[in-house]
């Protein structure tokens, strides 16, 4: 279900996916978000495939779920968010933190219209492993990172303890090791 949101500075039509995306499932649980993101976007200049914008609004504006957890805190988990494919680390007494950041991701579809297809307070951060945007800078952002729980809708069935995903490097790295010792 498209959403019309905005216009860019350039023209460009911006809508969300109100039943199937993690900015349609962001907004629903805080509205106010979709006005922030009319008064970027109609400062902003679109143009690429893909753009990831990051915004400074110069006011508080809410706070950022995610939160720095160290690789060894014990009372982190794994799940999927309502409306989404990947897993994600939680923990379950992370402090969300204020801030002025305002970040969005939308992609170009085969119109020229972009659709947001996810928004959040904070800072830009690298793609969660296992998403199809995953960097190798994502297994050490995501490994002493992770979303505070509180305010998060997950898929129960989904919790687990075990990380779901492995460091490409770790996993090259640990059988470099293997193979030197036998």
């Amino acid at each position: 279900m498209k959403h019309p949101i905005t216009t860019t500075h350039n023209g460009a039509e911006v809508y969300v996916n109100l039943v199937a995306s993690l900015a349609g499932t962001t907004i629903s649980q805080q509205p106010h978000l979709a006005n922030l993101v009319k008064e970027v976007l109609s400062q902003t200049r679109v143009d690429k495939a893909s753009m990831y914008i990051e915004q400074d609004m110069q006011r508080p504006i809410g706070y950022d779920a995610v939160v720095p957890t160290g690789a060894d805190a014990t009372d982190i988990f794994y799940a999927k968010m309502v409306h989404d494919k990947v897993y994600s680390r939680f923990i379950k007494r992370g402090k969300p933190q204020a801030t002025n950041y305002l970040s969005i991701v939308l992609y170009r579809d085969s119109d020229g219209a972009y659709e947001l297809t996810d928004v959040w307070i904070g800072k830009q951060r690298p793609a969660r492993p296992g998403s199809p945007d995953e960097t190798p800078a994502s297994f050490t952002y995501w490994a002493n990172h992770a979303f505070a729980l509180e305010g998060h809708q997950v898929q129960p069935r989904t919790l687990t303890r075990t990380c779901p995903y492995e460091n490409p490097a770790a996993v090259t790295a640990g059988t470099t090791a293997q193979s030197s010792t036998t």
